[in-house]
């Protein structure tokens, strides 16, 4: 007759921690990757290629529905003389933004959107600086492909690329 043995407590998942950590929350089906499970990086740069804001979601999730996020964790730009800004002047985004709701929000936050309606060809200049940031982000191999179950900590070395990517190209600058 076979019994079953307890394994010890050091081999057993640590499930005394939030639900969210323990099944790596921001995951969700990849739309386009048999729907195995993924996590989506967002950014918003400025119009020199430098991450103001970086955010994580799953792979299931609109892009339209994180850019809210994203403008609220822009902070205030010093370097000129004066008060310092508070909000961006224009956004660039491609056609998966191309939502009343975004328009809308934009509005309100008095933000010039240049955003290609869905359904037609039209293109805006502009947006290979965001996707150029995209590839710098992505040129670190722990966030090109996500090995970490934990959120907190891709969401960490998110942070770190992010700075990274400004330390760089500030240090490029002042040479």
């Amino acid at each position: 007759m076979l019994t079953r043995q307890p394994l010890p407590a050091a081999s057993l998942p640590d499930r005394t921690g939030p639900l969210h950590l323990i099944r790596g929350a921001a995951t969700g089906p990849s739309p386009v990757d048999r729907r195995k499970t993924g996590s989506k990086h967002h950014i918003l740069t400025c119009g020199n290629g430098l991450p103001l804001a970086v955010t994580l979601s799953g792979a299931n999730v609109n892009d339209h529905l994180m850019l809210p996020e994203l403008l609220d964790r822009v902070r205030p730009l010093r370097g000129r003389a004066g008060r310092p800004r508070h909000r961006s002047k224009a956004l660039i985004a491609d056609k998966g933004y191309a939502y009343s709701r975004v328009y809308a929000d934009l509005r309100q936050r008095r933000i010039t959107s240049y955003i290609p309606r869905r359904g037609t060809r039209d293109r805006v200049t502009g947006r290979w600086i965001v996707e150029q940031s995209l590839a710098l982000l992505h040129q670190y191999r722990r966030q090109a492909t996500r090995w970490e179950r934990r959120t907190d900590i891709h969401q960490g070395l998110l942070y770190l690329a992010a700075a990274l990517i400004c330390w760089r190209r500030l240090r490029n600058r002042t040479r």
